[in-house]
């Protein structure tokens, strides 16, 4: 983040930006950012609509990396505000009498307070400028719901009933049929009653189109309203506004005929941020009250994805606390990766999450969905007992006719599929390689000083890995050895007896250092009398 803002050049910012959307007929980008982002500040989502009126969700930069995405080289970042406070320790006010509060003891009390000292520019960069794990919206979830059959009508009818019940909102809404009449609804503002009129107004997404316009008028236009006096005019646009917002939100298709009067604004810039800004909050507040009446979905949408939650389940199944910060060896059976992570904790926001041996952060969320845990390497400067070989781990099972899949330990299918069962034995053989080398990775680099016992077992199980993988079952090479085949084989996976290896290694550049290893590997004395056999 750079230095405080000049804030007197923000607005200057602000205002030249909200005339250019004006002048280019682009105050649409404005309401799609504000769809996108309904508790974006008027400031913020101004300055997205200028920089990157597509953004559908931003965020910092290490935040994309706590969630398993990464900002796409050369992308350019998005400006916006970011609040800055000042901590200043206060005396402590009795709120009733006014008096300063004092302890036992007489001493004066006091207490540390907040204050916001200005604004900094942060840099931040949206989902579409990132590449990574897929990230889960509640909008994209509420719009998946909605196209259900019968999920908008029921929307529609608990919104009705909400409002009609709600004896602190003076509103009211009921249907009614106008023969010969071309209106789809109105709002009377003398009686604060919303009419839909169901000849016109006849599908559920009709009526809730309908719906959330004259409601717009009876939140911002009600005859307890400062702004009922507005022109006619003005008040259709604020309208048609909030309602494009919220349908936009909601995934409905919506046209936009404001347009006219919209150019009147630019006319005046203050009377158009005053405008926009009741706009937003007339929007938000209605986007608040439809998913408050979808409370129960959302929630099970939120804890499908809480990290919190995942983060239980598995300090119970591995009997394990991530407070401890332990080494977890992770396979992904869809791509044939194998790594090991070290938890961390981030001390900001008290969230855990995964820094791998490549230095990747990973969500603990990508423990459900990409990555599987297979072996607790290393808890409490203490080597795991157990260690779980990836062959007893991933098999291979058919699931129709000319279809194998991987699938993992309690018979959950993976997205990895193969024609042959051949090709996907060969797949986890592949994995096994990846897991020996690296658990030899992992030793290298560990504090623990008792390895030996997890070492010998890691040697011995690379060897036979490796012998399988190239069709030589008395396979008897030395460690080091076996870790630069090892390595080789997994970045030419289709290397797969003795006879492909050797003649690959002749088609490489001799004076390679890498070719002049793998020579030595394979012409090792010990290698080649047992290769002989």
């Amino acid at each position: 983040m750079s230095n405080k803002v000049d804030l007197t050049e923000v607005s200057k910012r602000l205002e030249t930006n909200l005339e250019d959307l004006f002048k280019n007929d682009r105050f649409q980008d404005l309401l799609h950012v504000l769809a996108s982002g309904h508790q974006y500040s008027f400031q913020n989502a101004l300055l997205i609509a200028s920089q990157k009126p597509d953004a559908t969700m931003i965020r910092g930069f290490k935040q994309w990396q706590s969630l398993g995405r990464h900002v796409n080289k050369g992308e350019r970042s998005i400006d916006i505000l970011v609040p800055t406070f000042q901590k200043t320790e206060e005396q402590k006010i009795h709120q009733l009498s006014g008096n300063v509060l004092t302890d036992e003891h007489g001493d004066v009390q006091s207490e540390v307070k907040e204050t916001l000292s200005g604004y900094v520019y942060g840099k931040v960069f949206d989902v579409s400028q990132t590449t990574g794990r897929d990230i889960p919206s509640v909008r994209d979830f509420v719009q998946t719901e909605l196209q259900a059959d019968g999920s908008m009508q029921d929307l529609y009818d608990k919104f009705v009933q909400q409002v009609n019940e709600d004896d602190k909102n003076p509103l009211s809404i009921q249907e009614e049929a106008h023969e010969n009449e071309s209106f789809g609804g109105y709002y009377n503002a003398a009686t604060n009653d919303i009419v839909i009129n169901t000849v016109v107004s006849q599908t559920a997404d009709q009526k809730f189109r309908v719906l959330i316009h004259e409601y717009a008028h009876g939140l911002l236009h009600n005859k307890e309203s400062e702004l009922r006096e507005l022109p006619r005019g003005h008040r259709e646009a604020q309208a048609e506004s909030a309602a494009y917002i919220v349908s936009n939100y909601y995934g409905l298709e919506t046209g936009f005929t404001s347009t006219g009067y919209i150019a009147t604004w630019a006319q005046d810039i203050n009377v158009a941020k005053q405008a926009i800004r009741e706009v937003q909050s007339v929007s938000a507040q209605m986007i608040d009250q439809l998913n408050e009446l979808q409370s129960e979905k959302i929630k099970g949408f939120y804890q499908s994805i809480d990290p919190q939650k995942v983060k239980t389940t598995l300090e119970e199944k591995w009997d394990v606390s991530f407070a401890d910060k332990p080494t977890l060896q992770l396979v992904d059976p869809k791509n044939g990766l194998v790594v090991f992570a070290k938890v961390e904790e981030n001390t900001r926001d008290q969230q855990f999450y995964l820094r791998t041996n490549t230095n990747r952060l990973l969500p603990i969320g990508d423990l459900e969905q990409r990555y599987t845990i297979i072996n607790i390497l290393e808890n409490k400067n203490e080597l795991a007992e157990e260690f779980k070989k990836v062959e007893d781990f991933l098999k291979i099972e058919k699931i129709e006719e000319g279809k194998y899949a991987v699938t993992m330990e309690g018979g959950q299918t993976t997205e990895r599929t193969f024609a042959k069962k051949v090709e996907g034995q060969k797949f986890v053989q592949k994995i096994a390689i990846a897991q020996s080398l690296n658990t030899d990775r992992f030793l290298s680099v560990t504090p623990v000083k008792e390895t030996q016992q997890l070492q010998t077992k890691n040697e011995k199980l690379l060897n036979e890995r490796v012998g399988k993988y190239i069709k030589e079952k008395n396979l008897k090479a030395e460690h080091k050895h076996n870790v630069t085949v090892g390595w080789h084989l997994m970045k030419n996976p289709l290397l797969q007896s003795r006879e492909a290896l050797d003649k690959n290694i002749e088609s490489l550049n001799p004076h390679h250092s890498h070719t002049k290893e793998l020579k030595e590997a394979l012409s090792s004395k010990e290698t080649q009398h047992e290769l002989e056999k």
